[in-house]
């Protein structure tokens, strides 16, 4: 049913909306008119939503007017466009085998263009090399010699203005191998901070959510550390709230000491495996001039508020 179609889409990040930019709505493939999707007419809608225009270019480029692509032509595209220069007609017979759907071409020792798609698509088709999946760098370095995957507003889903803010934002993030997101911090109701772009009309998202996210999905994708950036506009009494919630969400997983004492240079990913770091201003007694960091996010907010009075 129909139901069961909307989180299939979901899954894949394509809003209800965007129906409207598919050539056809899985009603209008319902010939049968019983408000589900049978037999051929599953196959139908799948074909219009995994169609692939550029694909189906190269397939016809080397397959020729054919319906399907032979050993000897698919030989040739893996030896010229895919620069599989040492393998031959064993390797290609290797992916007919494992990618073609198709039981009758795969006997003809062919690929259809169905066969042809799910190997360009999958990883013996990636231009990235395989042995890079894995992490190969060196990890013992300090943490300030390395490029941090990093998240700017990370919990906006929208535009910076009107869009939602979501918890789902921050899984996204981390699931894409993000290792720095980014908190902007404000008093909300009932002693609890939210997190929301400040001075405009997005929504806001309760700070203990967040930090229950990042919990649950720091290091699914990764080992290494976790930096929380705040920008913090809390009260005192509020920061003592987030601090609470860091603590008691987080447990161990936070780091609250010095892993070296006496080190004069910040800890490796490596020793900060399955832990997650804190970046923000700490509280002085004194007044101080603005830093860096806060007088960005000023000038941000200014920025934000001339945009909301237009």
């Amino acid at each position: 049913p129909f139901c069961i179609v909307q989180p299939w889409f979901r899954l894949r990040h394509i809003k209800k909306k965007s129906f409207y930019f598919f050539p056809l709505h899985p009603q209008q493939c319902d010939k049968s008119q019983t408000n589900t999707l049978e037999d051929e007419e599953i196959e139908v809608f799948y074909k219009i939503l995994t169609e692939r225009k550029e694909i189906d270019g190269i397939f016809s480029d080397h397959a020729g007017e054919k319906l399907v692509m032979s050993l000897e032509h698919l030989v040739r595209f893996l030896q010229q466009e895919q620069h599989e220069e040492g393998n031959g007609p064993e390797f290609a017979l290797s992916l007919i085998e494992q990618y073609e759907p198709n039981e009758t071409v795969k006997r003809q020792k062919s690929m259809s263009k169905d066969g042809f798609q799910m190997y360009l698509l999958s990883e013996d088709g990636n231009i990235l090399n395989k042995t890079h999946g894995q992490v190969y760098q060196d990890m013992t370095q300090p943490l300030s010699h390395y490029y941090i995957s990093s998240s700017h507003n990370t919990y906006l889903m929208e535009d910076q203005l009107r869009g939602p803010s979501s918890t789902e934002a921050y899984i996204r993030a981390l699931m894409k191998g993000c290792r720095c997101v980014e908190l902007d911090c404000w008093d909300g109701p009932n002693s609890e901070p939210v997190i929301y772009h400040g001075y405009t009309f997005t929504s806001k998202i309760l700070f203990s959510d967040v930090i229950k996210a990042i919990k649950n999905y720091a290091f699914k994708i990764s080992p290494y550390p976790v930096i929380i950036s705040l920008e913090n506009h809390c009260s005192v009494d509020q920061q003592e709230t987030m601090a609470r919630h860091l603590h008691s969400i987080l447990k161990d997983t936070l780091l609250v000491a010095p892993i070296d004492s006496k080190g004069t240079k910040l800890p490796s990913p490596e020793q900060l495996k399955g832990k997650i770091l804190v970046k923000g201003k700490k509280l002085t007694t004194e007044t101080e001039e603005v830093s860096d960091e806060d007088e960005a996010a000023e000038m941000e907010d200014d920025i934000v508020k001339s945009e909301v009075e237009k």
